[in-house]
């Protein structure tokens, strides 16, 4: 019996150092803590946490980003070698402006990538992350490896991306080879989504290449071509967020790009702006004497005088009246609200005859993993819609904004979500009151 009693109590004391080693228990009213969750777990919560990063209002997305990066860390602190949250702490990290670190980050991934689907997505990551860290030659040394690789729809991307760092190197032959080689595939390939915005990517490049290398007339007949795909010059509005998928490298070119594509579009005062705005981030640029020249010529022109007070529109009212599938319109409205300034390149181009207001709205249908397949954008009667290619232009930038700026979170089920989302806009001239 004593001997009975004395294996019992050892046996209670071990459980209760078993115990105390676990630790406290988690509370069925209290889930666990993120930490705790599996490496996974938080990459794909820090992947939704990028997606709705609130770009344009900075302290929202700074609190996003640290959240996110968190979350990364704690992940990579189970699986160091994570590809997933290497490339995704890389993308807070570029996003933040740590870009030596990002590049150092991404590497890791790429050393233990293995197969296409990691090996695409660490080479490009690796090459936007050297350009945006300013290792032009290092970026172009990766981007050409990554021909060797790509898959190739992305091809003209990295043609394109290329180019503008030889173009920023000063190697006007080689970027102009690399646009036309961008713009020659675009040409040949199947139309699909997203091809007239990259087709006109790489003309804008080409006709800046033609331009810088004093051949005026060439310069102009592109222009004239890039044009032709983005009338109201929403694309180049674009390229100004460094998020939007257009961005150029380095940032400032867009404001020579823009200069030239509004002075070819008549627009000088606009494009005197474009070129002070160029020669002001970009003070000892080899193609400051470029852009003064412009400069001096649209002065001679007349072009001094200010630009007439544009109309400028602005979302007044958003709303999700309609979703069938996994996600509801609460989910919908939420994404939409975390990027208010989303639309803001296609409102400052909103064509001349827009009404005071305008009411349009969105079809989108959206896929099992929360990411949007399509966006249709109807307009009101009143503006003539499918007439005036000002507005085509318009609906068309709308529509590519949403689609590649707009992020779901995922849907608990895998399935297709409908919805459609109603938008009205009040249209008034810069100097009026609100």
């Amino acid at each position: 019996m004593v001997r009975c009693a004395a294996l019992l109590v050892m046996a209670v004391v071990a459980a209760s150092f078993r115990v105390a080693a676990a630790g406290p228990a988690a509370d069925a009213g209290n889930p666990p803590d993120a930490r705790s969750e599996p490496a996974s777990a938080l990459v794909a919560r820090a992947r939704v946490e990028l997606s709705a990063a609130p770009v344009g209002n900075p302290a929202a997305e700074t609190q996003a980003l640290h959240r996110a990066e968190s979350w990364l860390r704690e992940a990579l602190a189970q699986q160091p070698q994570g590809i997933s949250a290497l490339l995704a702490l890389g993308e807070v990290l570029v996003r933040t402006g740590r870009t030596g670190e990002a590049v150092s980050t991404i590497e890791r991934a790429c050393v233990v990538a293995r197969g296409p689907a990691e090996v695409f997505p660490c080479s490009l990551a690796l090459a936007d992350a050297r350009a945006h860290a300013g290792q032009f030659s290092e970026a172009l040394r990766e981007y050409d490896r990554h021909l060797e690789i790509a898959n190739p729809r992305t091809l003209p991307t990295v043609h394109t991306r290329a180019a503008e760092l030889h173009m920023a190197l000063g190697r006007l032959d080689q970027a102009e080879a690399r646009f036309g080689q961008a713009v020659s595939l675009l040409d040949q390939g199947k139309d699909q989504p997203g091809r007239d915005q990259q087709r006109a990517l790489a003309l804008y490049g080409l006709a800046v290449v033609h331009d810088r290398a004093a051949r005026d007339f060439d310069a102009r007949l592109v222009m004239a071509r890039a044009l032709g795909y983005d009338p109201g010059l929403a694309l180049l509005d674009a390229a100004a967020d460094p998020y939007a998928g257009a961005a150029l490298v380095p940032a400032a070119e867009v404001h020579y790009y823009r200069g030239l594509a509004l002075s070819v579009s008549g627009r000088g005062a606009e494009a005197m702006q474009a070129f002070q705005r160029f020669v002001a981030l970009q003070p000892d640029s080899r193609w400051r004497k470029q852009a003064e020249n412009h400069l001096f010529e649209l002065a001679a022109a007349g072009a001094e005088d200010p630009p007439p007070t544009p109309r400028r529109a602005r979302v007044v009212a958003a709303v999700t009246v309609q979703s069938e599938g996994p996600l509801p319109a609460p989910l919908i409205d939420a994404a939409w609200r975390s990027r208010p300034r989303l639309l803001q390149p296609c409102l400052d181009a909103v064509p001349a005859s827009a009404p005071n207001t305008l009411r349009m709205s969105l079809s989108l249908e959206i896929d099992a993993r929360g990411v949007l397949r399509q966006v249709a954008v109807k307009l009101g009667s009143d503006v003539g819609f499918g007439v005036s290619s000002a507005w085509r232009g318009f609906a068309a930038c709308v529509s590519r904004r949403v689609k590649s700026g707009l992020r779901m979170a995922q849907p608990t089920r895998h399935s297709v979500t409908s919805a459609r989302l109603e938008i009205v806009l009040a249209i008034r001239r810069q100097d009026a009151h609100p």
